[in-house]
């Protein structure tokens, strides 16, 4: 442990203790010599004008500091804590390009030089530690910025929506729930012009406009009743119950996998059961066809339907292509 941390380390030992604390139980819970305590103690009193002082009644050190407004100047924060917090802002980066915006690059660069400070190089985050979002779509930051600004404020927003078709509309929503699904952003909201809770991909949304109304708060438990018991993103109470079969081959792989909250599984032999409640059954098709030919769809007979008539549609589509030389 560094002095850096050890600072740290005592200044929060002697705040979190109104009595004072004996030289041998400091440096028991420092794990440290009672000599390196004193050292510490003498750089803070000197360097640091802490207010530590010495109880010879009671033989123990204390703040004394009666209005308890004692800090360590500037940010400071254990080696561990440093690192886990530059992992932090290197994820939020790796996980939504742009988000890392203006407003949190000086905290950023603040981090890097204190972690240069205890010899940890900054750029090792990015070397040994990889991301690889599959399927992320790039998003405006600025929208990223108002959408979080309004649930923080309770505000609604104005914004202009490309559909998956490519329809475009302007919605004015409550923004509900931010969530970082499979590489990519969504906010779930209630749609003021559909009159119902919807939830909208950020990639699509092109502009967005902070209102001065209040957003509608929606009960948490209709909020998870519309979302939660959903598969996947697509909202809706829960209607049906897939029953899925994997192979042996994949079965105990499967087995270690959540592909609902509320899903259940059971052994058949080496083969594996999996029930799984959902609603719309778009993403739910597509991870079943991720998994083909390991897997059959026992029940409902129309989800089963609906996935041969995708299989053969990509068959035939298939045969139907001829490679040019």
């Amino acid at each position: 442990m560094d002095k850096f941390d050890r600072i740290q380390q005592l200044h929060r030992l002697l705040s979190s203790h109104r009595l004072p604390i004996p030289l041998k139980k400091i440096s028991e819970r420092m794990e440290c010599s009672e000599k390196t305590v004193k050292r510490m103690i003498e750089t803070m009193r000197l360097h640091l004008d802490a207010p530590i002082e010495f109880d010879s009644n009671r033989r123990g050190y204390f703040y004394d500091d009666e209005t308890h407004s004692f800090e360590l100047p500037g940010l400071w924060l254990t080696s561990n804590e440093l690192q886990s917090l530059g992992l932090l802002l290197t994820l939020l980066d790796d996980i939504g390009p742009g988000l890392l915006n203006s407003e949190l690059r000086p905290i950023e660069k603040a981090i890097e030089k204190l972690l240069r400070v205890r010899n940890i190089p900054a750029n090792a985050f990015r070397e040994r530690i990889k991301i690889l979002p599959i399927g992320n779509r790039q998003l405006r930051s600025q929208n990223f910025e108002t959408i979080s600004t309004a649930l923080l404020k309770e505000q609604q927003i104005l914004i202009h929506y490309n559909s998956y078709d490519n329809s475009r509309t302007q919605r004015l929503i409550s923004p509900q729930t931010l969530i970082h699904y499979r590489e990519n952003w969504y906010v779930d909201a209630w749609c003021h012009l559909r009159n119902s809770l919807r939830t909208f991909h950020l990639s699509r949304i092109t502009q967005t406009t902070l209102s001065k109304a209040k957003r509608k708060v929606i009960d948490k438990q209709q909020l998870q009743e519309h979302f939660a018991d959903a598969y996947g993103i697509f909202s809706g109470k829960a209607k049906y119950t897939a029953k899925l079969r994997f192979d042996a081959i994949i079965a105990r792989e499967i087995a270690t996998q959540q592909w609902h909250p509320e899903q259940f599984g059971e052994w058949d032999g080496d083969e594996y059961l999996l029930f799984v409640p959902y609603s719309d059954d778009r993403e739910l098709i597509q991870d079943i066809l991720r998994h083909c030919p390991n897997i059959y769809v026992e029940a409902p007979i129309a989800l089963r339907k609906a996935v041969e008539i995708k299989l053969q549609d990509a068959l035939e589509r298939f045969k139907a292509k001829r490679i040019r030389a």
